[in-house]
Formats: structure tokens, C-alpha cells, sequence
């Protein structure tokens, strides 16, 4: 191999490095954003509640926070027939109409 071969070579390597090292700092970054947000898909916050226990805060929500990046289209149907469903579960308790679905496991 002569020289310019070699010099060619270092420079693909060096290249791909960078690319590699970029394409990882643009994974972490996405996970981060995915994962640790405090935010949904849609960017609303996962977090329904707030109960100060001992001076600390504990956080909670009816919804697993990485349902909506699983499957965001059953999260977004899930969400909006209970939003949807919540005033007719009230209605149905007070009069009395309410039935409990049995599973059928």
C-alpha cells in the first residue's frame, strides 16, 4: 500500500468515528428525552398527582409513563375513551347502574 492509501484509510476511519460518536450522543439523547421527560407522546405531563410524604414529593399517575412511546395509537384511544368515560362511570354509580366487567381468564 503506498501512502495515500493508508492516509485515505485513517481518514475513513477517523470519519466513521465521528459518526459513530454522534450517532451514540444522539441515541442517549433521545432516550433521555424518551424516558426521563416527565412528558408524555404528546407532550402533556405523566404525572396526574403530588402527595408530600416526610418532606418528600411522591408522584403518581393512573398510566405507566412509557405507555404512550409502546403504543402511542392504543395509548391515545385508552386515553381519550377514559376521559370520555369518566363522567358516564359517575353518572352510572349514582343511580346505580354500575356493572363490573368480569374477565373472562
Amino acid at each position: 500500500m503506498d501512502s495515500n492509501s493508508i492516509q485515505s484509510l485513517d481518514f475513513d476511519v477517523a470519519h466513521c468515528n465521528k459518526k459513530q460518536c454522534k450517532y451514540q450522543a444522539d441515541y442517549i439523547h433521545r432516550l433521555k428525552a424518551k424516558y426521563f421527560s416527565k412528558k408524555t407522546l404528546y407532550g402533556g405531563n405523566i404525572f396526574d398527582k403530588e402527595v408530600v410524604i416526610d418532606n418528600g414529593i411522591v408522584k403518581s399517575s393512573r398510566w405507566p409513563c412509557t405507555r404512550s412511546f409502546a403504543d402511542p395509537i392504543q395509548s391515545f384511544e385508552e386515553h381519550s375513551k377514559s376521559s370520555n368515560s369518566a363522567a358516564e362511570t359517575t353518572n352510572n354509580i349514582s343511580n346505580r347502574k354500575y356493572q363490573c366487567k368480569k374477565s373472562s381468564n
